[in-house]
């Protein structure tokens, strides 16, 4: 007895018949637009990528600031000279920590017209208090390299029962060119990572004076 095979479809036959047939009725098999390659799905989100970063700096605020606030347990009366005296920013301030910075300073030193010179490895500038108000207040600028940036800052001493509230906040104006904004928000950065560290060195050098000494009997 024989053994007949079953027949046996050619698949590659079939799929080009369809094709054949397709381009006899003139009907080309739809495209899922949906379905990219993994190249072009790469290169259309660096695409997306790029003209996120050509745009972006037009939408940056026109000036950027950046505002730190905390309360220490002590009156303003504490924590003033250690701000209007700019000799005592060094034992609170975290600009230029872990780096060897050289500070000079002025005829006057606290209050209205004190003056701080200050030169690091990749900065340098100086710093002037514009007003003073004694436990309430203090305004000042800051020139970094030769006034190619400067900002103005205050701060503020909020009395609040036994406590004081310290607003610290500084704003510059933005740059012309629209791609040197990127600066701003890493300058942006930095600020608010100075400011929320020296802040908390105030406080700690603040309540550390303010608490009472253990007696033992």
């Amino acid at each position: 007895m024989g053994c007949s095979r079953p027949p046996v479809e050619c698949k590659h036959e079939f799929s080009a018949s369809r094709s054949e047939a397709a381009l006899d009725t003139g009907r080309i098999p739809p495209v899922n637009p949906h379905k990219l390659t993994p190249v072009k799905s790469f290169r259309f989100r660096l695409l997306l990528l790029a003209t996120f970063l050509l745009v972006f700096p037009f939408f940056l605020r026109r000036r950027p600031r950046v505002e730190r606030r905390i309360t220490i347990l002590a009156p303003p009366s504490a924590i003033f000279p250690l701000l209007n005296d700019l000799r005592n920013w060094p034992l609170w301030s975290a600009w230029g920590e872990g780096e060897e910075m050289r500070l000079a300073y002025g005829e006057t030193v606290s209050g209205v017209g004190a003056e701080q010179r200050w030169q690091g490895r990749r900065m340098e500038g100086v710093m002037r208090i514009l007003k003073s108000e004694t436990d309430e207040r203090i305004d000042y600028e800051v020139e970094i390299n030769d006034g190619a940036y400067q900002i103005v800052g205050r701060i503020d001493l909020q009395p609040d029962g036994a406590c004081t509230r310290l607003v610290w906040k500084c704003a510059w104006d933005r740059a012309e060119n629209p791609y040197r904004r990127y600066f701003d928000l890493l300058l942006r950065w930095m600020i608010r990572r100075d400011f929320a560290r020296g802040l908390a060195n105030l406080k700690a050098l603040v309540e550390r004076a303010e608490a009472p000494e253990e007696t033992f009997t």
